[in-house]
């Protein structure tokens, strides 16, 4: 959830196995509607994600060792500068925010 309440899908791999960067927010209340967010810098399935204080924290996926994160004020996704501290790639992993 971003912290207007509308509901974001991010990434995750389309009907012909290719893994997505694209990000979409489903903006509830009077006019539902989809918006487009700015894509992730990499395209990630299996992940882990949260929101938290205005942002969308990203990191793993299928092949993948590295995070980023998307504010929502600015609209932007920032690549974390570091990859994942693990030997091997990171997906299928889950997620919780306090």
């Amino acid at each position: 959830m971003l912290s207007d309440g509308s509901l974001a899908v991010l990434g995750g791999r389309a009907s012909s196995g290719q893994l997505l960067s694209s990000c979409e927010a489903l903006a509830v209340g009077d006019g539902e509607h989809w918006e487009h967010l700015p894509p992730m810098h990499d395209a990630r399935a299996h992940f882990a994600c949260a929101a938290v204080a205005g942002c969308i924290i990203v990191a793993g996926g299928h092949g993948l060792k590295s995070a980023e994160v998307f504010e929502e004020v600015l609209d932007r996704w920032l690549r974390l500068p570091y990859d994942l501290p693990i030997d091997g790639e990171q997906y299928s992993m889950g997620s919780a925010s306090l």
